[in-house]
């Protein structure tokens, strides 16, 4: 069993969740621990918000915006597909 990793930005402001697209927000999707996927998901979702290239200090504070993650249990056979 594997894991994919989804990081999504939040805003209180609009009650909504968005992916964070990993094309334009880089970050690893598949792990072979529930750890390893938790741990990226906290450490990706920190650098994704206050690395200053991605979300303004402004931004964050206007939108009220917050980073959530999921770790899903995948199939092996199916992560090519991600």
């Amino acid at each position: 069993m594997n894991f994919l990793l989804t990081i999504y930005v939040c805003s209180i402001v609009n009650g909504t969740c968005s992916i964070a697209p990993p094309a334009e927000i880089p970050y690893k999707q598949e792990f072979g621990t529930h750890y390893g996927c938790v741990q990226a998901g906290l450490e990706g979702s920190y650098k994704m918000m206050f690395d200053g290239q991605h979300f303004a200090a402004n931004i964050v504070e206007s939108m009220e915006l917050y980073p959530k993650f999921s770790c899903e249990k995948v199939d092996s056979k199916h992560l090519t597909s991600y």
